[in-house]
């Protein structure tokens, strides 16, 4: 039971590697390009410059509206 509690906190939130497998685009071209964009939503947890992560409701909500 807690295996599906931790496979759900997992899912709710994406790192760069993330955010670029749901794109279909290079994890540097996340990091370098699309996190940059004044309408992609902010991180939610910045552990350091180089370790974020995002809502992946925020990430596809931004997706339907990016178009």
């Amino acid at each position: 039971m807690s295996h599906h509690v931790t496979d759900t906190s997992i899912s709710a939130r994406l790192d760069t590697a993330g955010i670029a497998q749901l794109l279909g685009l290079g994890r540097e071209h996340v990091t370098n390009r699309v996190t940059k964009r004044l309408d992609f939503p902010k991180p939610f947890i910045n552990v350091s410059r180089r370790t974020r992560f995002w809502r992946t409701s925020d990430v596809v909500q931004w997706m339907k509206g990016a178009k």
